[in-house]
């Protein structure tokens, strides 16, 4: 018995050797090892990272749960400025962790520039559950020709802000080209300025309209009591705008691109709009996120460019309390070009006080005349670049 041992001590030791090298090197989803209990899965949409508002469903599936445990991560030297609106918390062994997910369905943890890649099945899986959870969080593109006719004059609608979730009833009093609007009670007022954090404001915000006969629409509004009233006792004097897809102020006739970006925000369509527009327009519409002071358009306009540009205007945002520029003209023969080189004239007024004018150039590229442009770099008149430090008076 112990020569039988013997002979067999040697490979068996080699055997154990091995496979305690293949577990070793086997990709894990967690920094630790791994206890057998279900993983609890939640996958939610929302429309920006801060929204309080979000629509999520939560599964423990066994195949998921596999597949978590066998993810393979890559730690990211380079990050790209990535816009999302759909998120995947991993529940497992009392802690929660919350990851940013691509279109690809690869999660990404900011906190440690890390990818998270699960099987092809998987990740196909959770992007139909986004999809399907979009279709319930968002509201649809309606042409203004048809928005008017589904909320004639006089219908009362629901409106739901997509940051807080909060809503209030209103009611269509007037408007040919928008809706003139007024909250239907008091009560609804008191919401509708909860939403504007107890200020009026003319800065635009992402709705859901709701008619009465169900169909949700995507909408933009401004917070701004003005012109004409109509409701008695609802404690708003005068009315606010709604606009929809294609709806263009009274005065001037022409679209109004703030309202435009905050339909497609209300869509979950804003990185559709940002893939089909121009170097101009983005610039347009990056200068116009900046002054309405909101985040997930900027990135949804800065995506794929370098985390450096990103924090450029992330120095901007955090800093301006509003901005203006000329909008750049089309630049004619630019269909067939790769490369573009913007400036514009921004005129800054700082929180605190203090407004500066100068010039910002953005450089922009793309792989091919199909592909989406992407900033690849900006400067202000100083000379001060996406990775250096933003100089400006006071600073």
């Amino acid at each position: 018995m112990r020569r039988i041992i013997g002979v067999f001590r040697r490979p068996v030791v080699a055997w154990i050797i091995a496979l305690a090298f293949v577990c070793a090197e086997r990709p894990a989803a967690g920094e630790s090892a791994r206890n057998d209990g279900d993983v609890t899965i939640t996958v939610s949409v929302k429309s920006s990272e801060s929204a309080k508002y979000a629509t999520a469903e939560t599964h423990t599936r066994e195949d998921w749960t596999r597949a978590w445990n066998k993810a393979k991560i890559e730690t990211l030297t380079a990050p790209s400025t990535l816009y999302t609106d759909t998120y995947v918390e991993i529940a497992e062994g009392g802690a929660k962790r919350t990851f940013a997910m691509r279109e690809d369905g690869v999660l990404f943890d900011p906190g440690a520039n890390r990818s998270i890649t699960l099987s092809s099945k998987v990740r196909r899986q959770w992007i139909a559950a986004a999809g399907a959870l979009r279709k319930r969080h968002y509201g649809e593109i309606v042409e203004w020709d048809q928005a008017k006719s589904r909320i004639p004059r006089k219908a009362i609608v629901t409106v739901v802000d997509l940051e807080t979730g909060l809503s209030f009833r209103a009611q269509r009093r007037a408007g040919s080209s928008h809706a003139d609007v007024q909250p239907l009670t008091r009560r609804d007022t008191a919401v509708m300025k909860e939403i504007y954090g107890g200020k009026w404001s003319w800065r635009r915000r992402a709705i859901v309209v709701t008619s009465d006969d169900g169909s949700a629409i995507a909408a933009s509004m401004h917070g701004m009591p003005h012109g004409g009233d109509g409701i008695p006792d609802n404690g708003f004097s005068g009315h606010f705008c709604i606009h929809f897809a294609g709806s263009t102020t009274h005065r001037s006739g022409k679209t109004d691109l703030s309202h435009q970006l905050m339909v497609h925000k209300a869509a979950g369509k804003l990185p559709e709009w940002f893939r089909a527009s121009s170097p101009e327009l983005r610039t347009e519409a990056i200068f116009d996120a900046l002054h309405q002071q909101d985040e997930a358009v900027l990135r949804a306009a800065l995506q794929g460019s370098s985390s450096e540009t990103l924090q450029t205007f992330l120095q901007w945002l955090s800093k301006a309390d509003a901005v203006r520029i000329e909008p750049p003209k089309e630049q004619d023969g630019a269909e067939d070009a790769v490369t573009a080189d913007i400036s514009v004239k921004a005129a800054w007024t700082w929180k605190g006080g203090g407004v500066k004018q100068e010039t910002v150039r953005l450089q922009f590229a793309r792989e091919t005349v199909r592909s989406p442009w992407i900033i690849t770099g900006v400067e202000s008149k100083s000379g001060s670049k996406g990775n250096s430090n933003i100089r400006k008076k006071g600073a």
